[in-house]
């Protein structure tokens, strides 16, 4: 799968999922909107970065606040990740709530 289909699959997965805040209140449209689009973005950043498996991490986004979920090979692949999304336009903060992998 090249590089543009896997951002478009993981836009439309991220609005899926955070659709439901909308209904419940929890957030306004814009506040839902910024937050989606910092996701994607997020996670187009690791997308990029060759160091990095996109696709062992989660990221979750509330009010530009970012909490990175996940199975990290190593500490060096979870603080490159961190740093990628630091540089997110809208990202306020970055919470590390990964964990590494065991060696078993």
């Amino acid at each position: 799968m090249n590089t543009s289909v896997k951002i478009v699959a993981i836009t439309a997965v991220t609005l899926f999922a955070a659709g439901c805040s909308v209904f419940k209140g929890q957030k306004t449209t814009g506040e839902f909107v910024d937050d989606s689009t910092i996701a994607t973005r997020a996670k187009t950043a690791l997308i990029k970065d060759s160091t990095v498996s996109a696709t062992d991490f989660n990221i979750d986004v509330y009010k530009g606040d970012v909490t990175l979920t996940g199975v990290a090979k190593n500490q060096a692949e979870v603080e490159r990740a961190i740093d990628d999304i630091k540089r997110v336009d809208g990202v306020k903060s970055v919470k590390n709530a990964t964990r590494l992998a065991s060696a078993q």
